[in-house]
């Protein structure tokens, strides 16, 4: 049986939530012995971001049991709800690394032991792994765009980032023997730290903007006015247009008046035209038509 693309994101989800819980482990020995400020800081973030993964992990779960029947907009406010919980926990990570990140500065040590070849082998393994579920989830975001799957994806973004820096970190820290070494550690984190303080203020901004019910942009309303000036002369008043986000999902509400002469048959095919262009026209979209009478 074929999976729908909601249980080929579940599973990536889920593929992400064992790796990052054996990465962690492997992070955790790897610390504890090597002097590295980069892997401290992953460690943390790990943490955090295991955190963050599970509960994608569980969002998605939810959304794939959404029942209809008792949440009539579906279940998109936790979707927003868990993307700004996830933004929340990449601030604090940000917070740990650019403490540890002013500390290593003044205290500048040299990364060595085996902590450091177990981190090598650990950021090769798990990077590409990490690259991978990037992949998989950005194709995931363009086949069905939503709040949490954008968080997935930003989230095994960082990852990737994170790892990659890591690996170069370990690998000239071990090969060069100059001073300037020694400031390779704190000069990647601050690279993961760059990076990530995007994703979150993205994921943040977007969450907020979301659960406030914004309404459609510019381009969207542009839409609906299009097919309202097509219908111009069908109806008699425009009393009022509503429109809402809901994860991916559009809710738009038109009432429109019209001539209480006018058979109930006619007012119906203009409304049901309207609702289907716009539906065809706008993804993921629900639009709902109310006509009154005048």
């Amino acid at each position: 049986m074929a999976l729908t693309e909601r249980e080929r994101t579940e599973r990536t989800a889920f593929t992400g939530v064992i790796t990052c819980g054996l990465g962690l482990v492997l992070i955790i020995i790897s610390v504890i012995f090597s002097n590295s400020l980069v892997q401290m800081a992953d460690l943390f973030n790990s943490v955090l971001e295991f955190i963050s993964i599970s509960l994608s992990w569980l969002t998605l779960r939810a959304l794939r049991k959404d029942n209809r029947a008792v949440f009539n907009y579906g279940l998109g406010k936790i979707e927003n709800i868990s993307s700004l919980f996830i933004g929340a926990f990449m601030l604090v990570s940000i917070l740990i690394m650019a403490i540890l990140i002013g500390y290593r500065l003044l205290h500048l040590v040299r990364i060595q032991g085996f902590g450091v070849w177990l981190g090598i082998a650990c950021t090769l393994i798990f990077g590409t792994l990490n690259a991978i579920l990037w992949v998989k989830s950005l194709r995931h975001k363009r086949a069905a765009p939503s709040p949490i799957v954008d968080a997935q994806c930003r989230l095994f973004a960082v990852k990737t980032v994170g790892n990659t820096c890591m690996f170069f970190t370990f690998v000239l820290s071990l090969s060069l023997d100059y001073h300037w070494v020694l400031y390779l550690d704190p000069l990647a984190s601050c690279i993961t730290v760059g990076f990530m303080s995007q994703s979150a203020w993205k994921l943040i901004r977007h969450s907020i903007h979301d659960l406030l019910d914004r309404s459609l942009d510019e381009p969207l309303q542009a839409l609906i006015n299009k097919q309202l000036f097509r219908f111009f002369d069908e109806y008699t008043s425009l009393d009022s247009v509503r429109s809402r986000y809901s994860g991916q999902n559009v809710f738009i509400e038109i009432f429109l008046g019209f001539d209480a002469q006018r058979p109930l048959a006619e007012v119906q095919k203009i409304t049901d035209t309207i609702k289907h262009n716009l539906e065809a026209d706008i993804p993921h979209a629900e639009v709902l038509v109310i006509p009154r009478a005048q």
